[in-house]
């Protein structure tokens, strides 16, 4: 069975006779409020200590404790009052009461009792009291105005101050009055959910993500979205631009978990980024053409952090798009300060001459080699034609499984029995079709 003794908000000598013994005899003492001055009159030596423990950790550690182990464990305040997680723990609990950390604040007689996640939901009823729990602070402080006048409690320690100005790590915060709190957006709501499947008690898979093993993921899942683009479905390009979104998501709670940033640092970052490269919108710049706007882009980029030690105008090309993309991405940087061919006949001579030798090449190695000169100078003709090669190699690929799977459907045998002069006959109706 597991025992939960409320540490009051005072010492030793002010539990009942049973939680004081309990607290001095039992085998295994596990507290989240190491800090409590009742432990100042007890051996802290065998004592498990899960301070600054999340309500979910806790409740996910509490549900492995065996069936007919004994444990106590010993919460500030009082259990039923200030610890409303404990309804989900699975075993057998024994609430020995003691009073709540809400007994240090002066309360009206009506308020709102709240915690991290029904916040966002309330109504603006008027006062309220939050339960701040170990890691929670930074969730409800983005909830509440920053310059909104509150009273707290940490730690048995009452304060006052603005939100911007307090920190608490256990305890309560007490907003008094009308003070409009912000509503659950969407994305909080989603943020929300990321972080259930994250925690100990959540989703196996999710839990075991990283930063590393997402990654094919993020492509994947750009992809889907440019299929969708190409549909012309949008309800279907409202789903997968979800799911584009759910790998940010997922990446700022991995990086939430570790300290590395969150979500709203993010969303700062893009946004600081956005209102810097564009000065011809948010300050004085002159930039009425497209050209301009381009040139200011890049002379910006090269002012920002992480972005001063590039010294080729090719550096920050992502090493790992697709060959056809960075082809292009190269080929535009490079004609950026006037490394390009004049006009498009040149371009067309370089492919063939390309193409020749390609055809003369001997050996594996050469023919790799030329084979890769003859697609940068594809990717070059498609520049001057106007044509995104990446975009033209796909509706090639889609045009051919279509004409492929008309051959499917419509042979009167299975493809591997027929030669490639049948197959090609549904070949060609497949082409009069496409017309």
């Amino acid at each position: 069975m597991i025992k939960v003794v409320g540490l009051g908000i005072g010492n030793l000598d002010d539990l009942s006779r049973k939680a004081a013994s309990l607290l001095q005899s039992t085998s295994r003492l596990i507290t989240t409020a190491s800090w409590h001055p009742v432990f100042s009159s007890l051996d802290k030596a065998h004592i498990e200590v899960w301070d600054g423990f999340s309500p979910e950790e806790i409740t996910s550690r509490l549900n492995q404790v065996g069936e007919g182990e004994d444990v106590v464990l010993a919460v500030s305040g009082d259990p039923a009052l200030d610890h409303s997680y404990l309804r989900g723990i699975k075993n057998k609990l024994e609430l020995l009461g003691a009073p709540s950390l809400l007994a240090l604040l002066e309360l009206p007689e009506a308020f709102l009792q709240l915690d991290a996640e029904s916040l966002k939901s309330a109504e603006d009823f008027g006062a309220k009291v939050v339960r701040v729990h170990p890691g929670s602070w930074e969730q409800i402080k983005k909830a509440l105005p920053q310059d909104a006048d509150v009273v707290c409690v940490d730690k048995l320690q009452v304060g006052k101050g603005k939100v911007e100005q307090i920190y608490i790590e256990d305890g309560y915060v007490f907003i008094p009055g009308y003070v409009a709190v912000k509503k659950t957006s969407a994305i909080d709501a989603l943020l929300t959910t990321m972080r259930k499947l994250r925690a100990p008690d959540g989703c196996p898979w999710d839990r075991i993500q990283t930063f590393e093993s997402l990654k094919p993921y993020l492509v994947e899942e750009a992809y889907e979205l440019w299929d969708a683009i190409d549909s012309g479905d949008m309800d279907l390009v409202t789903e997968e631009l979800g799911d584009v979104l759910l790998q940010v998501v997922f990446y700022a709670a991995i990086a939430e978990e570790e300290g590395l940033f969150d979500f709203e640092d993010v969303a700062r970052v893009v946004n600081e980024k956005l209102i810097h490269r564009h000065p011809h919108v948010f300050a004085e710049v002159v930039a009425d053409t497209p050209e301009k706007v381009m040139a200011n882009w890049e002379r910006l980029k090269k002012e920002e952090k992480g972005k001063e030690d590039r010294v080729s105008i090719l550096d920050g090309v992502p090493k790992h798009l697709p060959g056809l993309q960075k082809a292009a991405k190269v080929q535009k940087k490079a004609a950026k300060v006037g490394f390009d061919w004049d006009g498009i006949e040149p371009v067309w001579q370089k492919v063939s001459e390309e193409l020749q030798e390609l055809s003369e090449a001997k050996t594996p190695e050469e023919r790799e080699e030329e084979l890769g000169d003859v697609l940068f100078a594809i990717v070059n003709l498609s520049r001057f034609l106007k044509i995104d090669a990446e975009v033209a190699l796909s509706k090639t690929i889609a045009k051919f499984q279509k004409r492929f799977r008309y051959i499917e459907k419509h042979a009167d045998r299975p493809l591997d029995e027929m030669t490639l002069e049948e197959m090609d006959v549904y070949w060609e109706k497949a082409k009069e079709e496409d017309k």
